[in-house]
């Protein structure tokens, strides 16, 4: 026999998925913006070192342009995976409302 669910929990889980569906964009821009702080940080630290080793120093400039390609394309697989991430965080709240109701 199939159980029939209590229409106050159906409204409240329908409710809680449509707010699981609101927050992924959040989600998404929270790791978005986690990724884009860190990538920042690693510019900002990469541009002091050369500021301090150059002109004494003009190998800084091949170190600089090692770890800038290196960290631009961590970053971008970093923003990748955030949006990946908050993806999927959005339709496991979801599909945690859907059995919440079904079973």
């Amino acid at each position: 026999m199939v159980k029939i669910p209590d229409p106050k929990e159906l409204v409240d889980s329908v409710a809680d998925g449509a707010l699981e569906v609101i927050k992924g964009p959040a989600r998404i821009a929270d790791n978005v913006a986690a990724v884009a702080n860190t990538y920042a940080k690693e510019m900002h630290t990469n541009l002091d070192d050369v500021q301090k080793r150059m002109p004494d120093d003009p190998a800084v400039i091949a170190d600089f342009a090692i770890k800038t390609v290196g960290q631009t394309v961590k970053a971008g697989i970093g923003l990748f995976k955030g949006i990946g991430k908050g993806t999927m965080d959005t339709f496991e709240g979801v599909e945690g409302q859907i059995k919440r109701v079904t079973g």
